[in-house]
């Protein structure tokens, strides 16, 4: 059944009736230009499994509809794929109930959810937001809050500059602040004066790290890094790395901080990467993409009673974080996540499909320089001389939605309740397109 907005006239015509070329004129005259999407190429909604997705394609023969299996997931904000009947049944009611109510007063779900966050993430005290980079943002403050106060090699505050240090080709947002912790020059562009007191070293480079602890020797507040490099190309790092990182961090009273957006939420096989790497509870852990089931923004700072203590009334606040909306998905997601046991689901399918990968890979040896990843998070990376779009619409013509970063690797990471026929798809097509390149 159409809606009033798919019959909505707009430009002469319904909605439903746009061709995808007026489509792709409305985005690249009107829109800023901050993703290159695949022209040519329209969703249309949900497919008939949960893992796929209907799309409208520009073909020789014309305009056509088919279905793609989804094995992105919107960057892992997807677990339980598109149309899951509870999720859907459920945010439907509530939707229908109200729209949304300031934080000056309570409502039902805002204090069951953060019970519920702090059995589901170990925290203490949390701060939600909406999207990933306004939690990384907070946790900026956070840690400024604290460095001010007990940072320092004598824990009496840091009255200098207080230094993050974070890694090099880190994702972490698009906030200044975020953007400040990143090194990617296209992000960067223009953008300077940046804020002060941040510092990158190599993922992955312990003794890199302690150099530059020793250069700022009692001036860093925190070190803050992703526990697997996603949009860098599922860099995994070494099984001590973050074991050592957090060591470091305790000699030298700094505050042992984990953007969790992507890897959070069970991804990676466990429920958070930290636990994947049998850590001590981190200081503070940063979490968005499927803590609402991919349904509406959602994300959250989460830390230590000491840490998030320091943030005081009209010194920080957000109109949509924990709105009942987000409390009501926030709840439901966890909910479903520990009914279903999606956790072991990740681990399992994960171990499944990079198995499936890799042995698609050893055909390749000329094309594919390493598979990697833990659980539903998977990056193939080609060599240089071959080109990661090209894979990725190769991709797309047989039947995979997936997504090159960084040129040469592409990120799998499908809805984690994936059938394995959706995963032999996977497979397949990165077959067929390797064999394409």
């Amino acid at each position: 059944m159409n809606t009033i907005i798919e019959n909505y006239v707009v430009q002469g015509k319904p909605i439903k009736d746009w061709t995808i070329e007026e489509h792709n004129v409305a985005l690249d005259t009107l829109g800023a230009r901050i993703y290159k999407p695949f022209h040519g190429v329209l969703v249309l909604g949900g497919g008939s499994k949960p893992y796929k997705i209907k799309i409208r394609q520009e073909t020789e023969d014309g305009e056509v509809e088919k279905e793609l299996v989804d094995g992105l997931a919107c960057y892992s904000a997807v677990p339980f794929g598109h149309k899951d009947p509870v999720i859907t049944e459920n945010v439907n009611y509530y939707v229908s109930q109200m729209a949304t109510i300031p934080r000056s007063i309570s409502h039902s779900y805002l204090g069951p959810w953060l019970v519920k966050l702090k059995e589901f993430t170990q925290m203490d005290m949390f701060l939600p937001k909406s999207s990933g980079t306004e939690a990384n943002e907070a946790a900026i403050k956070a840690i400024r809050k604290w460095a001010r106060n007990y940072g320092g090699r004598d824990g009496k505050g840091i009255k200098e500059t207080p230094y993050i240090i974070t890694a090099n080709n880190a994702f972490h947002g698009r906030g200044l602040g975020s953007t400040a912790m990143m090194d990617d020059e296209t992000t960067r562009k223009d953008l300077e004066p940046l804020m002060e007191g941040f510092e990158q070293v190599p993922f992955n480079d312990v003794k890199a790290l302690e150099a530059k602890l020793k250069e700022h020797d009692g001036n860093v507040a925190a070190v803050f890094i992703e526990p697997i490099q996603a949009e860098a190309g599922i860099y995994v790092p070494d099984d001590n790395y973050l074991h050592d990182v957090q060591k470091l961090c305790k000699e030298n009273n700094a505050l042992f901080v984990l953007d969790e957006i992507q890897t959070g939420y069970c991804r990676t096989g466990y429920n958070f990467a930290w636990q994947l790497y049998g850590l001590e509870k981190p200081d503070l852990i940063t979490l968005g993409k499927a803590m609402s089931s991919g349904v509406i923004p959602v994300s959250c700072l989460c830390g230590k009673k000491e840490i998030m203590d320091l943030f005081e009334p009209h010194g920080e606040g957000s109109t949509f974080g924990g709105y009942p909306l987000a409390a009501f998905v926030g709840l439901l997601t966890i909910h479903e996540l520990e009914k279903r046991d999606i956790t072991n689901l990740a681990a399992k399918n994960g171990k499944y499909l990079k198995d499936k990968l890799e042995e698609i890979a050893r055909k390749y040896p000329e094309k594919v320089k390493e598979i990697r990843g833990k659980g539903m998070l998977i990056g193939v990376e080609i060599n240089p001389q071959y080109d990661g779009h090209e894979l990725s619409m190769n991709m797309m013509k047989h039947g995979v939605y997936a997504k090159e970063t960084h040129e040469t690797n592409l990120r799998i990471a499908p809805p984690i309740v994936i059938e394995r026929e959706g995963m032999d798809k996977i497979a397949s097509a990165l077959d067929a397109s390797l064999a394409d390149l």
